[in-house]
C-alpha cells in the first residue's frame, strides 16, 4: 500500500483568480502529495489517513507570486527608505554589496524568504545580483534550498562587475558574464521539476554592451533558462533598452521585463509583439523616482503584468501593499484625467481581481510555472493561503476579493502552504527558528559595516 500526504482543507472561502471563474465559492479542498486533487462543496474522506483543516471563516487564495526581489538587500531593510535611484547605486553597487561575505548572502537570503512566506508569499523570483564568488553563489542556493519556498534564484552577476556601471556609466558596461552559472545549473538545478529552479538575470541595455547582452542570452538558451531584464529605469531608458536587446540577442517570450516605466510607446509593443511578460513593482517605482507606473499603458497594448516588491530596502517586503499601490497608482491617474476633463468618473479603470490575478496567476505565468501553479485549481500544485477573517481590519466580509486586496496585511494570514507542505500555521512560520535568524542578521548588518567604515546618518550612507 502506497502512503499518500493528504491535507483537506473544510469550508474555506475559495477566492478564484481563473479567468472566466467564478470569483468565489465555499468548498472543501483535498490535497494529495502537494496537488489539489478534488474541490467541491463537501468532500469526505478517511480523517484517520488525512490531515483536516478547518478553514471556516478563512479566505483562502493561490499563494502570492514576486517576480522580482533582491533578497541579498535584506540585510539593510529600510535603510534605503529616502532613496532615490541614484543614492541606491551609489550605495548599494558602490560600497555594501561589494563587501558581502558568503554568510551575509546566506542570512539575507534565510530572512528575506522568511518575510515573504510569512506575508503569503510562496512563490518568488529572487534576482541575485551579487553572486561575487562560487561560494557567495553556494550560500545563495542553501538559503533556498532550505527556506520552504517555491524559488527561482536569478543568477545576476556581481557588485564588483555591476560596479563597473559607476565608472563607465549607463549601457557601457563590458566585463564578461561569469560561467559559474553553468556550475549551478549541472549541480544544484539539473531538473525542472524541483521546487527551487534557476534563471537568467541579466544585465540587460541600460548596463551592458551588446557583446554582453548577446552572451547572457547565449547562457541563457545553452542552459534552458528564462531571463529577467530590468528596462525602463528613469533616464536611463534613454538607451532604448529593447531595441538593444533586439539587435543583440534577439526577443523572446521567456523573458520579463522588470519595471518598464520610461520605455518608449514602441519598445512595449516589442515586447507585446514578442510573448515577452512583465514584472511591475509600483510601490517602489513611486518611492525611487524611476518613473511613471506603466500598468495602464502595458494593458494597453494586451500586456497583463504580474507584481513584485523589488527591494526591502525602501519598501516592505510583502505583496498586499504592492497590490495596494499597483490599484492606487492606475485608479489615481485615469480618475484625475476624467475629472480634469470636467466630469466625476462613473466606472475605475482597474478591479480588485485584476490586482489579485497581477499577484497570483500572471506571476507564476511569468516564471514559467502556470501550469503547475497560480490559482487554486484541480491538478494545479497547491499553494494555499488562508487569510484568517475575524479580525477587526476584515470582518465582516462583503466582497471576499475585496478585502484581499484592500484590507488584508500579513498579520491575517494565518496558514501558507507550498507544494501542499504546511510553512505557516497557526500565524507562526513552521520549522525555522526566526528568533535566532533575525539575531544574525543584526550582527551581519553591524560587522558589515564596520568593515567599509559607514553608517547610517539621517537615511544615507556616509563615512564613519
Amino acid at each position: 500500500m502506497v502512503n499518500r500526504q493528504r491535507t483537506l482543507l473544510v469550508g474555506g472561502l475559495v477566492v478564484a483568480v481563473d479567468p472566466g471563474q467564478p470569483e468565489s465559492a465555499v468548498l472543501d479542498v483535498l490535497v494529495e502529495d502537494g496537488v489539489i486533487v478534488q474541490m467541491a462543496p463537501s468532500i469526505t474522506v478517511d480523517q484517520g489517513a488525512c490531515e483536516v483543516l478547518d478553514m471556516r471563516g478563512r479566505i483562502l487564495i493561490p499563494g502570492l507570486v514576486d517576480t522580482h526581489r533582491h533578497l541579498w538587500q535584506s540585510l539593510f531593510r529600510y535603510a534605503g527608505a529616502d532613496w532615490t535611484i541614484e543614492n541606491y547605486v551609489q550605495a548599494m553597487w558602490g560600497k555594501l554589496g561589494p563587501a558581502y561575505t558568503p554568510e551575509d548572502v546566506y542570512i539575507a537570503l534565510r530572512i528575506g524568504l522568511a518575510e515573504a512566506l510569512d506575508a503569503g508569499c510562496t512563490q518568488i523570483f529572487d534576482w541575485n545580483h551579487n553572486h561575487l564568488t562560487p561560494e557567495h553563489s553556494d550560500a545563495a542556493v542553501a538559503a533556498h534550498m532550505e527556506s520552504g519556498a517555491r524559488s527561482i534564484l536569478g543568477y545576476g552577476q556581481s557588485m564588483t562587475t555591476l560596479g563597473e556601471f559607476l565608472r563607465t556609466g549607463p549601457g557601457n558596461g563590458s566585463i564578461p558574464p561569469s560561467e559559474d552559472i553553468r556550475r549551478l545549473r549541472e549541480t544544484y538545478y539539473s531538473s525542472d521539476d524541483q521546487l527551487n529552479r534557476l534563471a537568467m538575470a541579466a544585465r540587460g541595455g541600460e548596463v551592458a554592451t551588446t557583446e554582453v547582452i548577446a552572451t547572457e542570452a547565449r547562457q541563457a538558451r545553452e542552459l534552458g533558462l528564462r531571463s529577467s531584464i530590468h528596462a525602463g529605469n528613469a533616464n536611463w531608458a534613454k538607451l532604448r533598452p529593447v531595441e538593444k536587446q533586439q539587435a543583440a540577442a534577439g526577443l523572446t517570450d521567456d523573458t520579463t521585463w522588470v519595471h518598464c516605466n520610461a520605455l518608449s510607446d514602441d519598445e512595449l509593443r516589442l515586447i507585446a509583439d514578442s510573448g515577452g511578460t512583465v514584472s511591475v513593482s509600483p510601490e517602489l517605482e513611486l518611492h525611487m523616482a524611476i518613473g511613471p507606473v506603466a500598468i495602464r499603458r502595458l494593458l494597453a497594448l494586451g500586456i497583463r503584468p504580474s507584481i513584485s516588491v523589488d527591494t526591502c530596502l525602501n519598501v516592505s517586503g510583502e505583496l498586499f501593499s504592492v497590490m495596494r499601490a499597483a490599484l492606487s497608482s492606475v485608479r489615481g491617474d485615469a480618475n484625475a484625467e476624467v475629472i480634469a476633463s470636467g466630469i466625476n468618473p462613473l466606472e475605475l479603470p482597474l478591479s480588485t481581481r485584476d490586482v489579485l490575478q497581477f499577484a497570483t496567476w500572471e506571476g507564476a505565468r511569468a516564471n514559467g510555472l502556470l501550469e503547475r501553479t497560480g490559482s487554486l485549481t484541480v491538478g494545479k500544485e497547491a499553494d494555499i493561503v488562508a487569510i484568517n477573517t475575524h479580525r477587526a481590519n476584515l470582518m465582516p466580509v462583503s466582497y471576499p476579493t475585496g478585502a484581499v486586496v484592500v484590507g488584508a496585511n500579513p498579520a491575517n494570514v494565518e496558514l501558507v502552504m507550498v507544494r501542499g507542505r504546511v510553512v505557516k500555521r497557526d500565524f507562526a512560520l513552521v520549522d525555522v527558528n526566526l528568533a535566532a535568524l533575525l539575531d544574525r542578521a543584526q550582527v551581519q548588518n553591524e560587522a558589515l559595516l564596520r568593515r567599509i567604515g559607514s553608517r547610517f546618518e539621517t537615511g544615507l550612507l556616509v563615512d564613519s
